[in-house]
């Protein structure tokens, strides 16, 4: 069994909980229409990022970033702000949810276009190279961006330059509402990794223990200018943009009022936390972040 400490415990929770009041709210249109991103079923991925992350290391988003802002900034607040318009002036304010990157959370770029954040953590992990800074950037992707050119560039021009990158690709099979399946022929990145001279490390995305184990060797080898790849399978439970439900037939209706858990499929990072933890301790911290964040 997984160890789960309390503190990770309550950031998984607490996390899961700001994306169900999130989700509420775009049922009720409370922003405008603007692109919410959910990633029901990233929050293992962003925790363990937010506890990888070191000081001086940077990370770059893609336009689903909801999870990374929430999990470094602890606060729902915090990006409610920017989806209601406050943050910026009215003109750049409908980027607010596909280009978000809180501040003082590490999060130094966050792109709508896909693959384009690829480019700029690569040209930031060189910049920091030739200044002698220290530091890694960790980039986001998914499993449709590996469709770009940009990303196969990206880690070519990363190892050329044995640049202090951590590649981590969020490979939910889902694009544009079309699976891997529909979409192209399987690419496998043990291979392509091994083919360039890149370490590359595949886990669950929905253990909190796993992810931090590969995402610290992988910061590990970038350290050492050894360009890493981390994959991570997940299953993102809720559609393309928006609430969820979303339309008619949405298969299926996530509501907070049904309780955090999106039913008993182990692929819910809060699915292994509870069979971990155990169902009392469970209930018990999600008491206690309700309470937290009535207060």
């Amino acid at each position: 069994m997984h160890f789960y400490s309390r503190a990770e415990s309550i950031d998984l929770i607490r996390l899961r909980y700001f994306q169900h009041q999130l989700n509420e709210m775009l049922k009720e249109d409370h922003f405008s229409k603007i692109p919410v991103h959910l990633a029901f079923g990233h929050e293992a991925a962003a925790v363990g990022i937010d506890l990888t992350l070191q000081p001086d290391d940077v990370l770059c988003v893609s336009h689903r970033n909801v999870a990374y802002n929430l999990a470094r900034s602890k606060s729902l607040e915090s990006a409610l702000k920017h989806y209601r318009m406050e943050a910026y002036p009215a003109q750049l304010a409908q980027m607010a949810s596909q280009n978000l990157a809180v501040d003082n959370t590490n999060i130094e770029y966050a792109s709508s276009i896909l693959g384009n954040n690829l480019a700029v953590a690569a040209g930031i992990a060189m910049n920091r190279k030739l200044m002698k800074r220290v530091g890694i950037v960790f980039v986001m992707t998914g499993d449709g961006a590996l469709e770009e050119g940009v990303f196969w560039e990206v880690m070519i021009f990363a190892r050329s330059h044995a640049l202090g990158m951590v590649v981590v690709v969020e490979n939910n099979n889902f694009s544009m509402s079309s699976s891997i399946e529909q979409r192209r022929t399987p690419i496998d990145l043990s291979l392509v990794c091994a083919g360039l001279g890149i370490t590359y490390r595949g886990v669950d995305g929905a253990s909190l223990p796993a992810v931090k184990t590969a995402l610290a060797s992988a910061r590990e080898d970038a350290s050492k200018r050894k360009v890493a790849l981390v994959e991570l399978n997940i299953s993102t439970f809720c559609q393309h943009a928006g609430p969820t439900p979303g339309w008619p037939d949405d298969p299926l209706h996530i509501a907070l009022a049904n309780g955090l858990l999106l039913g008993d499929d182990p692929s819910d990072p809060l699915v292994q936390l509870s069979q971990a933890i155990g169902a009392t301790e469970f209930d018990c911290l999600v008491d206690m972040v309700a309470k937290e964040k009535a207060q």
